[in-house]
C-alpha cells in the first residue's frame, strides 16, 4: 500500500476527525485531569508541525504533531492511526 506522509494544517475536516477519534478512544482511558490534549486550533499554531499520512486515494489514515518547546526540547503530541489501518507500518 503506497503511503504519503506530508506536513499539513490541522484545519481539514478529515483531520478534525482524526483527533475527534482519538479523543473519542483517550477520554476513558484516564482522569481528565491527566490528559494533555491540544485542539486543532492549538495545533496549528506556529510551534507545533502536523504531519499527515494519506493512503492512495488521499485518505487521512494517521497524524502525529511535533510540538516545539525550546530549540533544545520537542513534545510529540496527538498520535494516532485509524484502527484500520495499524499494523500496515503506516509510520516507517
Amino acid at each position: 500500500m503506497a503511503v504519503s506522509i506530508a506536513i499539513e494544517t490541522p484545519l481539514q475536516d478529515d483531520v478534525r476527525d482524526l483527533v475527534a477519534r482519538l479523543n473519542d478512544h483517550l477520554i476513558p482511558l484516564s482522569p481528565l485531569e491527566f490528559q494533555f490534549k491540544m485542539t486543532v486550533e492549538q495545533m496549528a499554531g506556529s510551534d507545533t508541525t502536523l504531519f499527515v499520512a494519506r493512503d492512495e486515494t488521499g485518505k487521512a489514515v494517521g497524524m502525529g504533531a511535533l510540538k516545539v518547546h525550546s530549540p533544545e526540547l520537542g513534545e510529540v503530541k496527538r498520535m494516532f492511526t485509524d484502527p484500520q489501518m495499524r499494523g500496515k507500518r503506516i509510520g516507517s
